[in-house]
């Protein structure tokens, strides 16, 4: 027997159907309702008048027995998708443990251990990740199941171009690795290391100097007649500020520096006058000078980087429309447009408005603190973006699309209030569609490394835990498209032109890593009707699915180097 729960949350695919669940240009033309019930329940949703006598047709039709059923192939990788891969991709045996792992070593082999084979699967890589085939032979609407996209199919009608983009993704690869800072070394500390020296936390400016503290030398038990502490530098050189009796520094002002002492005292007095003077200039790395006696040694990193200033934004702080900025990309639909700039003025009436808009035929909108940019013809979604936040003097922007209409739940300033109390860059909101159900839209992403042929990425519905402070926030790397976000921080990883008609979880992509972001159920923003009148956005519908699909899949495999996504 169906529940009411079950009826309602049916009748809210039937609402969109025929709608991939797809972020378009308007990032909210998936099928909301099927969205918005994966995260709510039945007592959240709230029936917009106008749709009430649409919906009880479809319960009607749904008590009489309506089932639907998609019949989909089982797994996501069949013989033609890999037909064109190296014989080495398909066949590619699972590297062994790293020799190098602790348990290999260290002269404790004669312990006998037992192993955590669960454990170890999700600590231990297994150096070439695979996204598993779980699509099912009859997937049903609302029920949530798991599917894979190997990307490498996308170019198994050409085998001649997806040789060509794997050379010159390889290419590429190599130069951004060279132009990268190189990665730190792991750091060991001897347990019975006699020497004291930082670890972390020093830093000078470019071609400058500073003072190494923290250096000390400890007696061993068996003393010796002399100390002596040898230091290498790499990109710059060492010397001492002052002389202390009895002790002999040898290297003074180049990169390799002695320093010995027949008294244990007066050399650790020495040691507190050491300075380094980076000679290599290089604006973003580290130096790992090296400390050592006898046959102890340690490793001193210090960041060769300039101090980088703060961007200050001078404004009032009890007015939120010198703090905030409302940013928006149209595309043809004026009247959803205008009936957002109306909403907004209900209740912020002196904020600022930014419209970027590459319609065909571009018309007038004007108004108090109303920006409007005109772009070429179909430029695109992200360039819009772009082009949008590119024009914010504020420290931050709401984000919002162009049919969305603001209500009384709609508060910029709970928003701000998460974002002025924490370090999060991009704090969403919720929201609500047709049927009054609220969507978040919240996603979780992880990376394994793989092949040549590329990476994996992980993508499941979900969040990672609530923002301390503020149990109505919780963490995750996608949100819906409805944000406040710090300026500069957005500015800094922008939005990719290319994605001109399709584009969003790519932006948080980009973000991984730079941005922390949020999502707050407490704030709240209505969504324009998708299904009255029927007839409106003709125009718009013609350009709102992409001509190539395959396009962001083809961008994946070349710019975020993956092979497949995994998505649950």
């Amino acid at each position: 027997m169906f529940t009411a729960e079950f009826m309602l949350q049916t009748v809210a695919v039937l609402l969109c159907s025929g709608n991939q669940v797809t972020q378009l240009e308007d990032s909210t033309c998936g099928c909301s309702a099927v969205m918005a019930v994966m995260n709510f329940s039945l007592p959240e949703m709230r029936v917009r008048s106008r749709t009430k006598v649409v919906a009880a047709g479809l319960l009607l039709l749904l008590t009489l027995g309506t089932i639907v059923f998609q019949g989909t192939k089982v797994g996501s990788r069949s013989r033609h998708d890999i037909l064109y891969a190296p014989s080495s991709w398909q066949n590619t045996q699972k590297s062994q443990l790293n020799n190098d792992y602790p348990w290999k070593g260290g002269g404790l082999q004669h312990i006998p251990y037992v192993w955590k084979d669960t454990v170890a699967r999700r600590v231990l890589p297994d150096g070439n990740c695979s996204c598993p085939d779980e699509t099912p032979l009859i997937s049903i609407p609302l029920y949530p199941y798991a599917s894979s996209k190997y990307f490498g199919s996308d170019f198994a009608s050409n085998p001649d171009e997806l040789k060509e983009v794997m050379n010159q993704r390889n290419k590429e690869k190599e130069r951004l690795e060279q132009r990268a800072p190189p990665l730190g070394p792991v750091l060991f500390a001897n347990g019975k290391s006699p020497l004291s020296y930082p670890t972390q936390g020093l830093r000078v400016e470019p071609m400058g100097s500073i003072v190494i503290p923290g250096l000390k030398l400890e007696e061993l038990a068996e003393r010796t007649e002399t100390f002596d502490i040898q230091l290498n530098a790499q990109l710059g050189v060492l010397t001492t500020l002052a002389d202390i009796p009895s002790v002999i520094v040898e290297g003074g002002g180049t990169k390799h520096l002695s320093i010995s002492s027949g008294s244990l005292d007066h050399l650790n007095r020495q040691l507190q006058f050491l300075a380094y003077t980076n000679t290599d200039f290089d604006p973003d790395t580290v130096d790992y000078a090296d400390i050592r006696y006898i046959y102890f040694q340690g490793t001193i990193p210090i960041r060769i980087q300039h101090k980088r200033f703060l961007q200050i934004f001078d404004f009032p702080q009890d007015d939120i429309a010198a703090r905030v900025t409302i940013v928006t990309k149209t595309f043809l639909r004026y009247n959803m447009l205008l009936q957002l700039i109306d909403s907004v003025r209900q209740f912020y009436p002196t904020i600022t408005i930014i419209i970027a808009d590459d319609s065909e035929h571009p018309e007038k909108v004007e108004g108090e603190n109303i920006e409007h940019y005109i772009m070429p013809y179909k430029k695109g979604w992200f360039a819009g973006r772009n082009l949008a936040v590119s024009q914010v003097t504020t420290p931050y922007f709401l984000w919002v699309d162009d049919d969305f209409i603001f209500t009384q739940k709609t508060k910029i300033e709970l928003l701000l209030q998460v974002a002025e109390n924490t370090n999060l860059d991009v704090i969403g909101g919720v929201v609500r569609d047709d049927l009054g159900l609220a969507r978040r839209f919240t996603h979780k992403i992880r990376i394994e490394d793989g092949d040549d042929l590329g990476d994996c990425l992980f993508k499941s519905k979900g969040y990672y835990h609530a923002v301390e402070g503020f149990p109505d926030c919780v963490l995750a790397d996608v949100i819906i498209n409805f944000f406040l976000a710090d300026t500069m921080k957005v500015q800094n990883v922008r939005f990719d032109p290319r994605l001109a008609r399709i584009g969003h979880t790519e932006f948080f992509m980009d973000g991984l890593g730079k941005l922390r972001v949020a999502s707050c159920s407490h704030v709240a923003i209505d969504h324009a009707s998708k299904i009255w009148p029927l007839w409106q956005d003709k125009k718009y519908k013609q350009f709102r699915d992409p001509v190539n699909a395959e396009v962001n899949k083809k961008s994946w495999f070349y710019k975020y180097n993956l092979k497949c996504i995994h998505s649950e």
